[in-house]
């Protein structure tokens, strides 16, 4: 089922460098939903190791001994569940 989404001409242009640039790799056309799919699965999200420690250094003793472990592990749940919907939503299409 095909459906309508709202994208700014500047999202628009950039989606269609990617998608020519999938479509010289691949030899062939490549349709919007393709190429979204392809930066959907291929993310990459890179962390500064020495940006992320000063900035959570900035939190140092906001939170009680053991409370920072609980929180993770409710945001890790959190994660999953959504992950695990997004994923089901995902391959009925």
């Amino acid at each position: 089922m095909a459906t309508t989404i709202q994208i700014s001409e500047e999202t628009k242009k950039k989606l269609f460098i990617v998608m020519n640039q999938l479509e010289k790799m691949g030899g062939q056309r490549v349709t919007y939903d393709e190429t979204i799919i392809y930066l959907l699965e291929n993310q990459k999200t890179e962390v500064n190791k020495e940006v992320f420690l000063k900035n959570i250094k900035k939190y140092q003793g906001i939170l009680k001994p053991g409370e920072g472990k609980v929180l993770l592990k409710e945001l890790r749940k959190e994660d999953y569940e959504r992950e695990k919907r997004f994923s089901t939503n995902f391959n009925r299409s």
